[in-house]
């Protein structure tokens, strides 16, 4: 199975369905307008990018990738990652944990056991299931990466602070609603949670693997 990232057209046009069912969501593309894509290319690049993101602000998060980036200059073979010591990555702003997730994504990318090419041909539970064996990459990290990378555009990130946040200012309520609450909140939503929850960073005024 081929899949892609999501074009802009793609998000607003998944937008636009919601927002017919969703008065409170047609108000706010009038008020906001509606966001890009964010796309990113498949592949262990975003992976990168990805553990470059957790817990980090947008802002913090672009500046690591980008010395990442540089480094590396566009090649990500898994033993090249593995080569750099601990402190080369504390040069590049990682952490400890995340350097440690990086070679456990090295490793496991040179041993074959987990397979990124695989994932195209999963379905969504399968696919999260194949990235979340992986240390250090929870449900974020897999709905990030296959919302942003494959277009599965049902993916919703729940645990996102921003999106929560997003969701807590759109609606006008009392207290940003927790993962599980969230996930129930938006179950209408579906199957355009993905593009929703883009549209929830753009409503706060923040992003997620933005080119920052």
């Amino acid at each position: 199975m081929q899949r892609r990232p999501m074009t802009t057209a793609e998000v607003h046009s998944a937008i636009h369905a919601v927002a017919e069912n969703c008065p409170v969501t047609a108000s706010a593309i009038q008020a906001v307008g509606l966001p890009e894509t964010r796309a990113q290319d498949a592949g262990t690049h975003t992976f990168l990018r990805v553990i470059c993101g957790q817990q980090l602000s947008v802002k913090a998060a672009a500046s690591i990738w980008n010395r990442v980036d540089t480094h590396f200059e566009g090649d990500f073979a898994p033993e090249r990652l593995l080569a750099l010591d601990v402190e080369g990555w504390r040069a590049l702003g990682l952490s400890g944990p995340k350097t440690k997730y990086v070679y456990g994504l090295a490793t496991a990318l040179a041993d074959g056991s987990f397979r990124p090419k695989d994932l195209p041909a999963m379905d969504d539970e399968a696919a999260k299931a194949h990235i979340t064996a992986l240390k250090g990459f929870g449900a974020w990290s897999a709905e990030i990466y296959l919302l942003f990378a494959e277009g599965r555009g049902d993916m919703f990130p729940a645990d996102d602070l921003a999106v929560q946040k997003g969701y807590q200012r759109l609606f006008g309520l009392e207290e940003k609603p927790g993962p599980k609450t969230l996930r129930s909140l938006t179950e209408s939503w579906a199957p355009h949670r993905g593009s929703m929850a883009i549209f929830l960073w753009h409503y706060y005024g923040a992003a997620t693997l933005d080119n920052g």
